[in-house]
């Protein structure tokens, strides 16, 4: 049958992570996808606003965010949910490392991997 195809290890490589968030769990499901382990419930949830006009920071975050197959352009001046994770298993991480998630109507819209550290990195959810 045609969905015995699809769930095929050939085409699974290339199956996209589901960014369809109905609950946290969701959220700590897509997480898991990438290998992170993180604490069951977010550290914190705070509304941002994507700014209608991206200054060059923000520019450089959507440049990251566009190389894992997000755009935040398409959501500029629309508020959305920031949902925040620690990580338990970053690979030799000795500082805190959290992980973003933005969510706007009920979807991931972006997000990125961060170290607590002061010149620490930011970097999106696959594991460089």
């Amino acid at each position: 049958s045609e969905k015995m195809q699809e769930n095929s290890p050939a085409s699974s490589k290339s199956a996209k992570i589901s960014n369809a968030v109905k609950s946290d769990e969701d959220l700590v499901r897509f997480l898991a996808a990438y290998g992170y382990e993180v604490t069951e419930e977010p550290n914190r949830i705070v509304e941002v606003m994507i700014p209608k006009e991206f200054d060059e920071v923000y520019g450089q975050y959507n440049e990251m965010q566009m190389s894992q197959g997000y755009d935040l352009s398409k959501y500029a001046g629309k508020r959305c949910k920031q949902y925040t994770y620690e990580v338990t298993n970053y690979p030799g991480a000795e500082e805190t490392v959290i992980a973003n998630l933005l969510v706007y109507n009920s979807k991931i819209i972006g997000g990125d991997v961060s170290s607590t550290h002061e010149d620490g990195f930011t970097h999106g959810f696959a594991l460089n």
